[in-house]
């Protein structure tokens, strides 16, 4: 029998038992909110239920904490995270329990697959639901988005979705994070134009701008495309992020070249015309490069701002390649 699908789960009805199925964390822990809020309303104030993970926690300690009475309510809500970490032994203790499980209590197990489940499995399917969760990508995600838009009383089209997802990528925290505060700067009104991602997107520009570098000095190649595409698509022009990410290796290179004069942040901060936490935070990754890292990047920086005043290739495809070629090169030991 194959999974339901989260849309379809109605806690109308609460079930003894339910198996989420899938590495859609994002997803998993809303339905888990979900069910939650929905038994937390029915019996007012209280925890509104327990988490574990299976490999700290045996098949025994489960049924024992099912089998006492919920201080609060008719429902204890109890959560077993990654079961297919148990032993052979656990499961099939657990998949014996299932059946038995009492009406005080719902039971919620967690599993990427499956496999090595199939006896829990079978056990939840006769006894309750077995729901699986699948990231959407980026074909997916913009549907989600207007389905979470809607819940919030807001109508978002189709054609702003796909920006924001283009914008911000298909990982559903980022695009649950990113629609919060476009709800948020749209205010009273109900509709979500392109135009007010676009606005809303400008307040983040220079916060993204540190967040590229970052995101380049940890190798993180497609955060680096994502933040790069961010960017281009709320309007900043390629020669202004070149120049910011130029500004930022200079400004490293003075930072350790002042320390390695003895001078204290302090002093930094007024030689630099800097604000001291930005300074101290300077401080930090400039401990990270090393002197021919830094000379190797900005040389890299400076062909590739000849390419983009020179040649006739399309500019995010020279700053995407410039990004790659940072954050794939090997790190020096």
């Amino acid at each position: 029998m194959r999974g339901e699908e989260p849309s379809s789960i109605a806690f109308d009805k609460i079930e003894p038992v339910y198996l989420f199925l899938g590495d859609a964390g994002f997803l998993i822990n809303e339905a888990w909110n979900r069910l939650v809020a929905t038994t937390h309303s029915r019996k007012g104030k209280g925890p509104g239920g327990e988490r574990v993970q299976a490999k700290e926690t045996s098949a025994g300690q489960v049924m024992e904490r099912l089998a006492t009475l919920p201080m609060f309510g008719p429902k204890k809500l109890f959560m077993v995270e990654h079961v297919d970490a148990w032993g052979k032994e656990d499961k099939v203790a657990l998949g014996s329990f299932i059946p038995r499980i009492p009406p005080t209590a719902c039971l919620v197990l967690t599993s990427s697959g499956k496999k090595g489940i199939e006896g829990i499995s079978k056990a939840v399917e006769a006894r309750g639901k077995v729901v699986q969760f699948k990231e959407p990508n980026e074909k997916d995600a913009p549907r989600w988005l207007v389905e979470k838009a809607r819940e919030k009383g807001k109508v978002l089209s189709l054609r702003s979705a796909f920006l924001l997802v283009d914008m911000t990528g298909p990982d559903l925290h980022s695009l649950s994070s990113e629609l919060e505060k476009i709800c948020t700067f749209t205010g009273e009104r109900r509709n979500i134009e392109p135009e007010d991602i676009m606005e809303a997107a400008t307040s983040q520009r220079t916060s993204t701008m540190f967040e590229l570098f970052d995101q380049v000095r940890e190798r993180q190649a497609g955060k680096a495309v994502h933040s790069l595409r961010s960017l281009i698509i709320s309007g900043e022009a390629p020669l202004k992020i070149l120049s910011s990410l130029a500004w930022q290796i200079r400004t490293l290179w003075q930072v350790k070249d002042g320390l390695r004069q003895g001078m204290s942040e302090s002093q930094l901060a007024s030689r630099l015309r800097m604000h001291p936490f930005a300074v101290k935070k300077a401080c930090e990754k400039a401990a990270r490069f090393s002197d021919s890292e830094l000379h190797e990047i900005h040389e890299a920086i400076r062909r590739t701002d000849v390419a983009l005043k020179s040649t006739g290739s399309p500019p995010d495809l020279i700053l995407e390649s410039l990004l790659l070629g940072l954050c794939l090169k090997k790190k020096e030991p």
